[in-house]
């Protein structure tokens, strides 16, 4: 599970979040897709 936390975390700060809580309430208006795009999967 601290694995996948660090990835998110890593992943949000990648992106250009600073602030970990915003970004992840960000990623979470598009449950289905955006974490998908941060990622670059989809």
């Amino acid at each position: 599970m601290a694995t996948l936390r660090n990835l998110a975390i890593n992943t949000l700060r990648q992106h250009g979040y600073r602030n970990i809580a915003a970004g992840l309430r960000h990623a979470s208006y598009e449950p289905f897709t955006r974490p998908l795009d941060l990622l670059g999967i989809a």
